[in-house]
């Protein structure tokens, strides 16, 4: 018999399922594929092999979405938001995974894990340098004293925003420290640079936990705060945030067992650096839906406004997508970005145009990022549009994660749709 807890929660899934059917209002227009030059049987192929790998095991649900001149195409949910509930076995520490089908929606709120370091952190860097607040050649020191310690008083905010600090890619520190503060204190006072800035790019998670830092400074607001008031709210992105409140929480994709909570987390950053950092974090923690990332990207799309709510200058985001990096750094750097230009937070599309298991549209003008969550944004100037893929690869255990296949399929789908199948290259 299942736990009254798991009984509990199917009920409250059941009843949050019939309050967030498809929005009513719908923030942006919709289009036929063929009506915007879209190739619609190549269209209908990047949801069928959503579906198929789903159905074969690779994640347990998605959602697509893909927007082209200013109109949603199509936007799709397949598979489950969650597979598993978790009960505890009498008498014992060990858990068992109960299987629960909970539909996927296609508004369902996912857990963006590193997109957070765009639409989050690296937009209100931005914001900050276009008000003269951020000197992106600026040490860090010159926000952040104490972060000079051991030698590291040259790395420069571009360094942090290229992945070129010097800082280690990531840290455990979950497991050594209790709390953002004595985060902060460790990044400061304990930790060394491993090469010397801007010799190399590694993507690094401690990088942009220091950008949220500095935004946190320089504003004086609470990352969390900073973006509802500049961003998500004069956008009417209603359903991005960070800290998803219960109701919220009720309609997020479900991610991995928490042996602390000893539950499966839904709506509870999944990261377990943000997540001890109290969810808010420049590199991670931020909730959103398909829905909200279509408009994020329209805004960028439309030079930095939407709605009549400027968010960003266009110079600014010409600065912001101008490659930053030699290709000595890059490919001297983390492999898996080795076919992804380094502009300032985001990756670019290089001259070989490779749809890969990161994603990618075919346009030189292309730029984008995933999540370690199963999600993922590329945005295309050239051709005025964006792709979206969110999923719950990591549900209910990381070690079950197989997105890099669905990018694969989902994007160069939508490539072929795009410019014929003819003119995609795809990775091996």
């Amino acid at each position: 018999m299942r736990s009254y807890y798991s009984v509990l929660l199917a009920g409250l899934i059941i009843i949050s399922n019939s309050f967030i059917g498809s929005a009513s209002n719908e923030p942006l227009p919709w289009a036929n594929p063929w009506d915007k030059g879209l190739d619609y049987e190549f269209v209908n192929q990047s949801f069928d092999a959503m579906t198929t790998l789903v159905t074969q095991g690779a994640v347990p649900g998605a959602v697509g979405l893909i927007l082209k001149d200013g109109h949603i195409i199509a936007r799709r949910a397949v598979g489950n938001k969650q597979t598993y509930m978790v009960r505890s076995m009498p008498g014992s520490e060990e858990i068992e995974y109960v299987p629960f089908n909970d539909k996927m929606m296609e508004h369902t709120l996912f857990d963006l894990a590193s997109l957070t370091k765009m639409i989050a952190t690296t937009t209100s860097v931005m914001m900050l340098v276009e008000q003269g607040k951020i000197n992106l050649d600026a040490p860090v020191v010159q926000y952040i004293p104490t972060f000079g310690g051991r030698a590291k008083d040259k790395v420069t905010v571009r360094n942090l925003m290229t992945h070129t600090s010097g800082l280690q890619a990531w840290y455990p520190f979950y497991k050594h420290y209790i709390d953002r503060e004595d985060y902060f204190r460790a990044i400061d006072e304990d930790f060394a640079l491993i090469y010397p800035p801007g010799e190399k790019r590694i993507y690094s998670d401690i990088g942009f936990i220091m950008l949220g830092r500095i935004v946190e400074t320089v504003s004086g607001k609470r990352l969390n705060h900073f973006t509802h008031e500049n961003i998500f709210e004069p956008l009417g992105m209603l359903d991005t945030g960070f800290l998803p409140r219960m109701q919220e929480r009720l309609k997020a994709a479900s991610t991995e067992f928490d042996p602390m909570r000893k539950n499966i987390l839904k709506g509870i950053v999944h990261d377990e650096n943000s997540r001890i950092m109290g969810g808010v974090s420049g590199h991670a923690g931020l909730f959103s839906t398909a829905t909200d990332l279509a408009v994020f990207s329209q805004m960028l799309l439309d030079g930095g406004i939407f709605n009549g709510k400027r968010i960003l200058k266009a110079e600014t985001i010409k600065l912001m997508l101008t490659p930053q990096l030699k290709n000595k750094s890059v490919i001297k750097g983390s492999g898996f970005l080795r076919y992804r230009r380094q502009l300032l937070g985001w990756w670019g599309m290089d001259d070989e145009m490779l749809i890969s298991g990161i994603g990618g549209l075919p346009s030189k003008t292309a730029f984008g990022h995933t999540g370690f969550t199963g999600t993922a944004l590329t945005i295309d100037p050239e051709h005025k549009m964006a792709a979206i893929l969110l999923s719950n690869a990591v549900h209910p255990k990381r070690e079950d994660k197989e997105s890099s296949a669905l990018r694969k399929a989902f994007f160069g789908n939508v490539s072929k749709a795009l410019v014929g199948e003819a003119n995609v290259n795809l990775a091996e």
